[in-house]
């Protein structure tokens, strides 16, 4: 897993906070976003992403569904594998085939989480790779207008923390019966505070309360692509 693509994790990027609503909350249903979120994380998914824009080609990512276990330092967790295949395009730059590169080699990882929040949890390794804190569960009732924080990372590199993350949530107005859902993963550089990337990942609330994956964007800055410029990659999944 590339680090630019560590936080598009189901959901998937500073956690102090709760919900709040705007003047358009009135527009759509009410949802219960935490037994979507859940049932999203305990049944596992699979989607095929078309790539378009800085980078092109396909990926196809796999979550199992959530088993019993624990971290590496002891703790209780729902685990989940995470498997990815990725077909870039011919004659595909270097961030691109660095950035997506299939699990480094189809290694599985293994996502874990609290056993009864379902906030992601770090895996106790050591040295550490993410540290995640600050995690907040998600609402049980959410409407158009509603947001809030959910957690923060730490990565680390050779055991030197290298990008802190920070991963806020929105919903907005879809159908009459539904919602979107929108993950936004905002990474710096720990050093110096420089912006690294910008990752929305927008999901379908459905009436019955469960989440449906719909499209990403990546905007990486110039310091992430390289002196390439900013640029921005698409994925578009079903």
């Amino acid at each position: 897993m590339n680090k630019l693509a560590l936080l598009t994790l189901p959901l998937f990027v500073t956690a102090c906070g709760g919900e709040s609503d705007n003047a358009s909350s009135s527009l759509g249903p009410t949802l219960n976003l935490n037994a979507a979120y859940t049932s999203y994380v305990k049944g596992g998914s699979s989607v095929t992403g078309e790539i378009s824009g800085y980078c092109q080609g396909t990926k196809v990512w796999t979550l199992s569904p959530t088993f019993s276990g624990t971290t590496f330092d002891g703790k209780p967790a729902l685990i989940s594998n995470d498997t990815q295949s990725d077909v870039m395009a011919a004659n595909s730059n270097k961030f691109c085939t660095n950035f997506y590169s299939s699990n480094k080699g189809g290694k599985v990882y293994k996502i874990n989480y609290d056993p009864t929040t379902l906030v992601p949890i770090t895996n106790g390794s050591n040295p550490p790779g993410t540290v995640y804190s600050n995690q907040v569960p998600l609402p049980t009732s959410v409407k158009n207008g509603s947001s809030g924080n959910w957690f923060t990372t730490l990565t680390y590199e050779n055991s030197v923390p290298v990008i802190e993350g920070v991963l806020t949530w929105s919903v907005t107005a879809d159908t009459p019966t539904t919602l979107l859902f929108t993950t936004l993963d905002t990474a710096y550089t720990v050093a110096g505070k420089l912006l690294l990337f910008k990752s929305y990942t927008t999901y379908r609330i459905n009436a019955d309360n469960t989440l449906t994956d719909l499209r990403k964007n990546i905007q990486a800055t110039s310091l992430a692509t390289g002196g390439q410029g900013d640029q921005d990659i698409y994925e578009v999944y079903k």
